[in-house]
């Protein structure tokens, strides 16, 4: 990671949309430790050396008051983020402490992918000679398996760890986008892990302190915590949540992933454990070769795509349905909560298609159930399938259990799922997913045809910009699924058809330089990222001259931190940016979007999991975080992977 990169909030705890701790801040004791929402989720580190205690994680200061004033802080050297892995340096005049944080997102092993449990390492290396007496406390608090400072946990222990959780266990029982879980339990997996708080941290810093070992038969709240002291220089420690189940699915309720390879939740917290050295090589593999591939584009590129792997992963939930099928939930963060979301989905899968295509069909599959329900009774794809964790039918512009037409986004959706199908065939070299969906496809194909070309008022996935006609971005949306089912199915009709619209486009659509934004808005233009399908499915809608004066336009519209989404406003959205990248073989402006984007991640002040939309003049964050799109991040990846087949 390049020393002037400073990630804008890095990732340590990063399994599903409810288990995600990070740290907001520069250095690692500068403030207390957060879920992706910015609600505390506590952790804390002290080192000790030879009675010596040195505070290495987390902030002490709760309600106004230090709770380990006059005990120093390590000073933290270096920080470096690689895809699974966050790893923290701090030295001082007696050792150096390195503190490795790993969540094994592997999407070739989906069983390891989804078990809920994330790595805490830690090293400490004197610097003088002989024996030394090392020390290092850990606790997390109860605050991470909690909604409400106002809830009362309770303790209890298994035969490898110490948990807590709710004393009210309602799995299941609410939905939304900043609510956090509260039904389950918090597992910090050591057979000698005890129940901390405040002065449990005080007496461990003080030489020859006293721990008080709270009861397990007692209720507590935000001032408890799991607290574990390991010996030695050196030792892991595993947190896990047990969520008990973890998706209602229009009425079933499905459990994670993990639960059919490894039977239960103990099963896999004890597989864990045992396999961690195992896991720990996997991952250090699988960073060292994807960083490679990263750096193909540069160094700004590789430290983003190191920092927005987790991200986009973990914002989702992977389970399997009753009949056995994966599923792969994606949660619409720091939006509205929605769940399996079509148009969250189709930004995001360059990574999942390049890692594991069967992850994307995952998360079609309730797409297709919620447009194959008998509720469904319109002529376009749905927009998305409930609010997290209820996939019970789609939630966005319903009220009172009736959608409205006016607010749907029914080129959009269509297009985004047949370009989403057509890629996973590109991905398998099969055309098996079509062939499953191909009545869903066929209908929403002649959809495109009667209302794809130049859309009516309506909104389209950036539907913060409002509902706009005529919108020429959506067009070649419709275009490029049109021209791409008929290549699937062989069927030179959607072929044709798309041949003659991008034709007709050409001429209807271009303004001075290059395309509108809309059919009818002279003087405007907007980023046509829908146009990467003509690249990456091998369409050949459009010519090298017609994309070369789209990046020519964007090249003169840049600002310091990047290409505005057009015309109206400053602001962007880094998916669509990338996907610009792709357009051409302009190297020059492909690293300066990525330094735009790099820069963005290292100035701005909203410190938050990256934001996929804000401002290209200030980097201010606009709204968004911690959402799947990131995975778009990785086109440039998937292109050279498939010229490279």
């Amino acid at each position: 990671m390049k020393k002037d990169f400073r990630p804008v909030s890095v990732p340590l705890i990063t399994v599903d949309p409810y288990f995600s701790i990070w740290s907001f801040s520069d250095e690692l004791t500068r403030e207390v430790t957060r879920h992706w929402t910015g609600t505390r989720n506590a952790m804390t580190g002290i080192i000790k050396i030879d009675g010596k205690a040195f505070i290495c994680m987390g902030n002490m200061v709760y309600s106004n008051k230090d709770y380990c004033e006059g005990f120093p802080y390590i000073k933290q050297t270096n920080l470096d983020v690689t895809p699974t892995s966050t790893i923290y340096t701090f030295e001082n005049a007696l050792l150096k402490l390195t503190l490795t944080f790993t969540t094994p997102l592997l999407l070739d092993d989906l069983a390891l992918a989804s078990r809920p449990v994330s790595y805490i390492r830690y090293l400490a290396e004197p610097k003088t000679e002989g024996e030394h007496d090392i020390e290092f406390y850990f606790d997390i608090g109860t605050d991470a398996c909690i909604d409400s400072d106002r809830q009362r946990v309770k303790f209890g222990r298994t035969e490898y760890s110490m948990f807590c959780g709710n004393i009210d266990q309602r799995p299941l029982n609410r939905s939304g986008d900043g609510v956090r879980i509260d039904w389950g339990y918090l597992h910090l997996c050591k057979t000698d892990a005890f129940i901390g708080n405040f002065s449990n941290r005080r007496a461990f810093c003080r030489e020859g302190g006293f721990i008080d070992y709270f009861s397990e038969d007692v209720t507590y709240g935000l001032n408890a915590a799991l607290a574990v002291i390991c010996k030695g220089a050196s030792d892991t420690i595993a947190v896990a949540y047990d969520d008990i189940h973890s998706i209602n699915y229009y009425g079933d309720i499905i459990d994670a992933y993990y639960k059919e390879a490894y039977g239960s939740f103990d099963a896999a917290a004890k597989a864990a454990l045992a396999d961690a050295d195992e896991v720990f090589a996997k991952c250090e593999k699988f960073d060292r070769e994807f960083t490679k591939k990263m750096l193909a584009y540069g160094e700004d590129y590789a430290n983003v795509g190191a920092l927005a792997y987790r991200q986009a992963i973990a914002a989702h939930k992977l389970c399997r349905g009753k009949n056995g099928e994966v599923l792969f939930f994606s949660k619409e963060c720091y939006s509205n909560g929605c769940i399996a979301t079509l148009d969250v989905t189709y930004p995001s899968i360059p990574l999942f298609l390049m890692l594991n295509p069967e992850l994307v069909k995952g998360m079609l599959r309730p797409i297709v159930r919620e447009a194959t329900s008998a509720r469904w009774a319109y002529p376009y794809a749905p927009h998305d399938c409930g609010q997290y964790p209820l996939a019970t039918g789609q939630v966005y512009s319903a009220r009172h259990g009736i959608l409205s037409e006016e607010e749907q986004m029914p080129v959009e959706e269509c297009g985004n799922f047949i370009l989403t199908v057509a890629a996973i065939c590109r991905a398998e070299g099969s055309a098996a997913f079509a062939e499953e969906n191909r009545e869903l496809m066929e209908k929403w194909a002649e959809y495109l045809i009667e209302y794809g070309y130049n859309p009516e008022n309506q909104l389209c996935t950036d539907d913060f910009a409002g509902h706009f006609a005529h919108n020429c971005n959506l067009s070649l949306k419709a275009i490029a699924a049109l021209a791409a089912y008929g290549k699937l199915t062989g069927n030179t009709r959607y072929t044709d058809i798309a041949q003659d619209m991008a034709r007709r486009f050409e001429t209807e659509a271009m303004d001075e330089k290059a395309t509108r934004l809309a059919f009818d808005r002279e003087g405007t233009w907007s980023l046509k990222y829908n146009l990467v399908w003509d690249k990456l499915l091998g369409l050949g809608l459009f010519s090298d001259e017609f994309y070369a004066r789209e990046i020519a336009l964007y090249s003169e519209k840049m600002n310091e931190y990047g290409v505005p989404l057009d015309n109206r406003k400053m602001y962007t959205k880094l998916d669509w940016e990338a996907w610009t990248t792709v357009l051409t073989d302009n190297e020059e402006y492909r690293d300066k979007i990525y330094s735009c984007i790099a820069k963005m991640v290292s100035d701005t002040q909203q410190r938050v999991p990256i934001t996929d939309w804000y401002d290209t003049e200030t980097s201010f964050q606009v709204g968004f975080q911690n959402r799947t799109v990131l995975g778009g991040f990785y086109i440039n990846m998937l292109k050279d992977m498939w010229e490279n087949q």
